[in-house]
């Protein structure tokens, strides 16, 4: 314990409280965890202007494109079961910075991909290793800070992660356009090298060894375990799932129905991607801000009551104005974006010594669903927003369900109450 951090870590340094950081130290780590977190997104959003492209150049259908995205899902989910309890037993440091070292090699890896077989096996390594940015992050976070004061650090650094998906599409369009699709990865596995150098100078450990779990398959497991058996958690963990799910049927899916059912070029549709990314932003900070004053959990319920009407409304207009269907999505990712600092916050509440396997069956659950409904993806009619709306609209109305049976919002504590910290 140490009752202010240094601007530089020392061999062995831990600090385990928020009240340690000395403000240039906590800016730092807002800095470096934003960036560590938006990892995730880096795999994802830069890369989608370019998948017509990528088919092209590999000469596979856009279905095997696709594939590569279900890749990058299955990796997400592998590493964020293995990396967050590794984390819990042997310290946050170490698996954050080996992390961000595998990520940057594995996109040089898709770089220099010569075949769609390499490609997709690097993409996956991408998602394996992105997923340790996002999960240890979330530890770290939880480490430092508990209820409240933890989601004010959560939208202090999604202030900053939630740009990635803005500008991510705008990047990866631009690039896509004027040098070629390999410069995208070229440019983020440079990025995440520079996070890599930063992190390891500024960054301190904040799991005390004695809080540490063991390091054994069984003491692993008993992390899982203990989660398991929190019915509030459990109902978020599906109901987050669910949600991200329907991101990703519009992730997926958007490619397609703007490019071709619109007639959108790659750099348009680049620009309306970060346009979209930009109302989850915008939703980041309202989801913050509007729980000061409502209870995180039944917003909760608000959001998956309007999502459902978000895909009613992509079901009815299938062959509507473009507007519309714009629009519909960009609400999605606004109500996407407004849940992402409470679900955490709630779910991590009573998870302080296994936060990182908490943050590891949260995130993996979520990924692993998210993978299993993107095989069933070719089922869908990509030339209008039928099917999508109708997958969306049934997605968002389950979580509902799940929220209010599982969680029950009302049994929740309110963490606005001074005494919930």
């Amino acid at each position: 314990m140490v009752s202010q951090a240094p601007s530089k870590p020392a061999r062995g340094t831990v600090v385990d409280s928020g009240d340690q950081l000395s403000k240039k130290l906590l800016v730092g780590y807002i800095v470096i965890l934003a960036l560590a977190m938006s990892m995730i997104p880096f795999t994802i959003d830069p890369y989608l202007p370019a998948f017509p492209a990528i088919g092209q150049f590999f000469g596979v259908t856009d279905g095997v494109v696709q594939a590569s995205f279900t890749g990058v899902t299955v990796g997400i989910a592998l590493g964020q079961l293995l990396i967050g309890p590794l984390s819990d037993a042997y310290g946050r440091r170490p698996l954050l910075l080996i992390t961000m070292a595998g990520y940057a090699i594995s996109t040089l890896l898709a770089f220099f991909a010569s075949n769609i077989e390499l490609f997709i096996a690097a993409r996956f390594m991408m998602g394996f290793f992105a997923a340790g940015g996002d999960v240890v992050g979330r530890a770290i976070i939880r480490d430092l800070y508990r209820g409240q004061p933890m989601q004010k650090m959560l939208a202090r650094v999604f202030l900053i992660q939630a740009i990635s998906p803005i500008a991510g599409p705008i990047v990866g369009s631009q690039l896509t356009s004027f040098a070629s699709w390999q410069a995208v990865f070229l440019l983020f596995a440079s990025i995440v090298f520079v996070l890599l150098f930063a992190a390891n100078f500024v960054l301190l450990e904040t799991l005390p060894v004695a809080r540490r779990r063991s390091s054994t398959p069984i003491g692993l497991a008993r992390g899982y375990l203990s989660v398991a058996k929190d019915r509030v958690f459990i109902g978020l963990m599906i109901y987050a799932a669910l949600q991200l799910s329907a991101l990703f049927v519009y992730l997926n899916f958007a490619p397609f129905i703007y490019q071709n059912a619109f007639d959108i070029s790659p750099t348009d549709f680049g620009v309306w991607l970060a346009v979209n990314g930009l109302a989850s932003y915008i939703g980041v900070q309202f989801g913050a801000f509007i729980a000061k004053y409502i209870k995180g959990q039944w917003f909760l319920v608000i959001t998956a009551a309007i999502g459902t009407v978000v895909g009613l409304v992509l079901l009815l207009n299938a062959s509507g104005e473009f507007w519309v269907i714009e629009s519909a999505f960009a609400i999605q990712l606004f109500i996407f974006g407004a849940g992402i600092t409470i679900i955490p916050t709630i779910a991590l509440y009573n998870h302080g010594s296994e936060a990182g396997t908490a943050s590891s069956l949260l995130g993996v659950f979520n990924f692993a669903f998210a993978s299993l409904l993107s095989a069933f993806y070719f089922l869908l009619d990509t030339s209008s927003t039928a099917d999508v709306g109708a997958l969306i609209g049934v997605l968002f109305f389950l979580s509902l369900v799940v929220l209010i049976v599982v969680s029950r919002p009302w049994t929740i504590p309110d963490l606005r109450k001074p005494d919930v910290i």
